[in-house]
């Protein structure tokens, strides 16, 4: 096409319910919003048509909301959305919605799929526990960093919730244990095992869940649309805000019950008894 105007056109007559335009290939408030919005009244709303979106690729991102916005507004195109993007991140948008930026959706791409700040996921298997004549023994890997030293044998861990239903923490327990939900239950902060700390009117959810055996699926896989209700959800409930802030998040406590933790003291007392 030989113009802006031409390519909008034609793409809003063939896409008139979806129709998006990308409005900085040449000047966003000169060239890229009048002519979306002439496309919406010359083109679109004669067909019973509104304009969906209009999409800012480059640039001062904020400024330019604000102006866009301005403009379609002032034209009654008061329900058209302003998409952002351009190597967005969690920081740009933060940064962005701060300064009062009026967008309805940003555009997440390469940052979302390369993890430019944790580009590697350090994470390694570390026996458990070895089976010797049909009986499984647990077994612990010390190391001179405390927190390398791991947690031993086969366990159940449980998310914690409060009365409203909100999650406080996990708990570590012996596999065979089951949390007792009609009286307090006592456990134990390993980084303060002295303390008498007890959770109560509190209910206990199994986290771990038998997804694969024998190389057959035993559960039938969530739609995306399910996946992002229970992100969603998890974000809402489960995760607290205090641990989804950028600086300095507050931590998920990961607690054991008096057994567990026992258990893998004798561990190290045995281990250390022999040296």
């Amino acid at each position: 096409h030989d113009s802006e105007y031409e390519a909008f056109k034609a793409y809003a007559e063939v896409y008139p319910d979806g129709a998006v335009f990308l409005v900085d290939t040449y000047d966003v408030l000169n060239s890229g919003v009048p002519n979306a919005i002439k496309v919406a009244k010359d083109v679109l709303e004669p067909m019973g048509k509104r304009l969906k979106g209009i999409r800012l690729d480059s640039g001062d991102l904020a400024y330019l909301a604000k102006k866009a916005r301005r403009m379609l507004d002032k034209a009654g195109l008061e329900d058209c959305k302003i998409m952002a993007s351009n190597s967005l991140d969690e920081y740009t948008i933060t940064s962005l919605l701060i300064q009062g930026g009026p967008i309805d959706i940003f555009g997440v791409g390469e940052r979302l799929i390369t993890s430019k700040s944790d580009p590697v996921f350090g994470a390694v298997y570390k026996i458990a526990g070895v089976e010797k004549n049909g009986v499984w023994e647990p077994r612990i890997k010390i190391s001179e960093s405390v927190e390398k030293i791991t947690n031993p044998g086969f366990k159940k861990v449980y998310r914690v919730y409060n009365e409203k239903g909100r999650a406080i923490a996990d708990l570590l327990t012996l596999l065979e244990e089951v949390p007792d939900t009609t009286e307090p239950y006592r456990y134990i902060d390993p980084e303060q095992p002295w303390r008498e700390l007890y959770f109560e009117n509190c209910t206990f959810k199994e986290m771990k869940q038998l997804i694969i055996k024998d190389g057959k699926l035993l559960v039938e896989l969530p739609t995306l649309d399910e996946l992002r209700q229970y992100v969603k959800d998890q974000l809402e409930t489960e995760i607290w805000p205090e641990e989804q802030r950028f600086e300095n998040p507050h931590r998920h406590y990961l607690d054991m019950s008096p057994g567990y933790y026992q258990m893998k003291m004798d561990l190290l007392n045995r281990i250390f008894r022999k040296k």
